[in-house]
């Protein structure tokens, strides 16, 4: 009994093979002529479209535009765009389904555009074929772009920004007063150096790029002082605005500083006349124990009235 139903089920399942091979007798030739096809649309060949296309054919192209074999010959005919990498075609995941003289070829074409920035384009196609005097032609097309798939989400590793070491703003406070005490009270031309980079910038809402060096900001301070000293420009002084100075910590030994300020014409037995504000940025860094500007922006200067 036994070895009668082996027989059975082995007879039954080569039957299902046959019947399958039957139904779908011209598969392997239908996945000859798409390969066939996919190289010469590769290469623009009109002969291969000519030969592949049915008259009737109803292609509906990926874009959702419907087109048919007269317009598709007459863009092949045009020939590629120079400015376009070539493309080339070829098909993965052939699927034939076969009624008689009808069959239906489903298949992921596979584009690779050449050029510097290849690029991989994947488009769903579904191509229906009607077999006439012994030749198969596509009669129906359908062409639908693949979705991206979707990117995977990058694990989130930020690094914290620097914390602020105690004492911090004490000490650039110091070096801010020290410096503009320099410049502007007691033309100190050492102390201005010694707070100076070698590499300082500064810009000034009323100048632009003025200095581009340290060496330059302090030329400009020995002239400044001179020009005082001979009476030809006023004295001045500066003085931080309170409670408005900010200190932020750079990583690498490094602060920014921001605030505003006022400056004021000085006159021997007069009080102090302001003359303007503003508000400043600048940047500083340590240096072998040493707080030396590195960047200033001077901005928002407003003449007092």
């Amino acid at each position: 009994m036994l070895r009668s139903l082996i027989a059975l089920a082995a007879t039954l399942f080569l039957t299902t093979i046959a019947a399958a091979q039957e139904a779908a007798p011209d598969v392997a030739e239908l996945k000859r002529l798409l390969a066939w096809f996919l190289d010469g649309a590769s290469r623009n060949d009109v002969a291969v479209h000519e030969r592949f296309w049915a008259e009737e054919l109803v292609y509906t192209r990926s874009a959702g535009v419907r087109t048919n074999k007269a317009e598709i010959l007459a863009d092949v005919r045009k020939g590629a765009d120079p400015a376009e990498p070539p493309t080339a075609y070829s098909a993965e995941d052939v699927s034939v389904q076969q009624y008689g003289d009808i069959a239906i070829v489903a298949f992921r074409l596979v584009g690779k555009a050449g050029g510097d920035s290849p690029e991989t384009l994947n488009f769903l196609n579904t191509g229906t074929f009607l077999k006439r005097n012994g030749e198969w032609r596509a009669i129906a097309w359908q062409a639908t772009r693949m979705a991206l798939a979707p990117a995977q989400d990058a694990p989130v590793n930020l690094t914290p920004g620097a914390t602020a070491r105690p004492g911090l703003a004490e000490e650039i406070r110091q070096a801010d007063a020290e410096f503009f005490r320099a410049f502007f009270d007691t033309c100190d031309i050492d102390t201005v150096r010694r707070y100076i980079a070698d590499d300082f910038e500064m810009i000034h809402d009323k100048g632009g790029i003025v200095a581009t060096s340290g060496a330059q900001l302090v030329e400009e301070t020995v002239d400044k002082c001179k020009r005082q000293a001979e009476g030809t420009d006023f004295l001045s002084t500066r003085k931080l605005v309170p409670d408005t100075l900010k200190v932020y910590p750079i990583q690498q030994d490094g602060a920014i500083a921001t605030g505003s300020h006022t400056f004021y014409a000085v006159k021997a037995g007069e009080p102090d006349r302001l003359t303007e504000t503003g508000q400043f940025t600048t940047f500083w860094k340590q240096v072998d124990g040493q707080w030396k500007m590195m960047r200033a922006l001077s901005y928002d200067h407003v003449l007092a009235k």
